[in-house]
């Protein structure tokens, strides 16, 4: 799409294609026999549009609460926050009266700093990306509190500002990438722009190495939701309270609905579900790794946000627990202790791996299916679930992990 059929898309004919679009409830298998019915009555290219926005806006529920009001690019979608982090990211922002959103993109950054009662000036060179930021403000009722400016963030002028978030592109084509000063535009490059101290974050990529962030003297704080790593995010300037920081965002209610931001309230919209859950676990440097001991009542599966952020340490600190071996993120203990950083997992069988041993446990206990997660195994879970050939009507989880030298398999049940 390009902006002259984005601006289309905006127009009373075009709302009437979105809403034709939309009636035929269009899967991209089926999608060239809808776009033949509603090309016969408008444009082809604003047809199109109206196709691609409505496919996006389906994958976009995941994200957003307010999705089938929004407008995306298919490459602004996949690198867009969703609400949970983007609303958490904003309350940060509390002290700060106005927020320069750099590399802004379709503007869901924007949209939850103006809900969260910023003033925001977002900035983008993709003027696309921008036309659809601000048909988004629009579409939410947060249009008045957020300035949009077309532009280069290292060449133009900035907008007078507290603060600034920026969320560099980390692609090229088909390439992605992890240093943050081999982005579009280079994080060093960017903070260049404003004088020490000054307050900014940057979202980077969670598979960022230790070694690319090291120099910033940041705050790298690694997000999860739902259990799902999402991104990392730099905290520099007094925008920092730690070292690292793992954060976990639980929604309460469906499963994969993200809680519903002020602004969807504002705007009109029905929460989908009650206000996330935040928990969060921090410090100044990496705590020591916890010994490791035999298996025990207990299995541990961290958070991938805590094993990022290089916090097992203090999980275990906290569980009570020690390692199931050195180096392996997999905790052990007596005891169920409830966190919202692990899964726990109430131990029934633990043995070295054996296929044939595994198989008739398993069998006399009238298992059928298992659910395998594997970590720090060198072992093949799908051959090795293959080899089980199992009947029975029973469930179990089964974890495959490394225990002092060895690779065990350990029968569980989730707590």
């Amino acid at each position: 799409m390009d902006l002259p059929t984005f601006r289309d898309l905006l127009t009373p004919a075009g709302r009437g294609a979105l809403a034709e679009a939309a009636a035929l409830a269009p899967t991209d298998a089926g999608f060239l026999a809808a776009y033949e019915t509603v090309r016969k009555r408008h444009p082809p290219a604003l047809a199109k549009a109206a196709f691609e926005t409505v496919l996006l806006r389906q994958r976009a529920r995941a994200k957003f609460a307010a999705a089938d009001r929004l407008f995306f690019t298919r490459e602004a979608l996949e690198q867009a926050s969703g609400d949970a982090v983007s609303a958490y990211r904003a309350a940060r922002f509390a002290a700060y009266p106005t927020v320069l959103d750099l590399c802004c993109g379709i503007g869901a950054d924007a949209l939850a700093l103006a809900a969260a009662g910023r003033r925001v000036e977002a900035i983008d060179r993709d003027e696309l990306r921008l036309a659809m930021a601000e048909a988004n403000a629009a579409a939410l009722g947060l249009a008045d509190r957020v300035g949009f400016h077309p532009g280069d963030v290292l060449t133009m002028p900035p907008p007078p500002a507290d603060a600034a978030f920026v969320d560099p592109s980390r692609r090229a084509g088909e390439r992605r990438f992890l240093d943050p000063d081999r982005y579009d535009p280079p994080l060093g490059a960017v903070r260049a722009r404003f004088p020490a101290g000054f307050p900014l974050a940057a979202k980077i990529a969670p598979g960022v190495a230790r070694r690319d962030v090291e120099g910033y003297d940041a705050e790298a704080e690694w997000l999860s939701v739902g259990g799902e790593l999402k991104e990392c995010v730099l905290w520099l300037g007094p925008l920092r309270t730690a070292g690292r920081r793992a954060t976990v965002l639980a929604s309460p209610g469906t499963a994969g609905v993200p809680p519903a931001p002020l602004w969807l309230e504002r705007a009109g919209g029905t929460p989908a579900v009650p206000g996330g859950v935040t928990h969060t676990l921090a410090a100044d440097r990496p705590p020591a790794d916890p010994p490791a001991g035999e298996i025990g009542d207990y299995l541990f599966d961290p958070d991938p946000a805590v094993v990022r952020a290089d916090l097992i340490g203090l999980l275990a600190e906290q569980l009570g627990a020690d390692a199931v071996d050195h180096g392996v993120a997999v905790l052990t203990g007596p005891a169920a202790v409830a966190s919202p950083f692990a899964a726990a997992y109430r131990v029934e069988h633990a043995a070295p791996l054996h296929a044939g041993k595994l198989r008739d446990y398993l069998r006399a206990r009238g298992a059928g299916r298992v659910t395998v997660l594997k970590r720090a195994a060198e072992a093949d879970a799908d051959d090795l679930v293959k080899k089980l050939k199992l009947t029975g009507n029973g469930h179990r989880h089964l974890i495959l992990t490394r225990s002092l030298g060895r690779t065990v398999a350990v029968v569980c049940e989730k707590v």
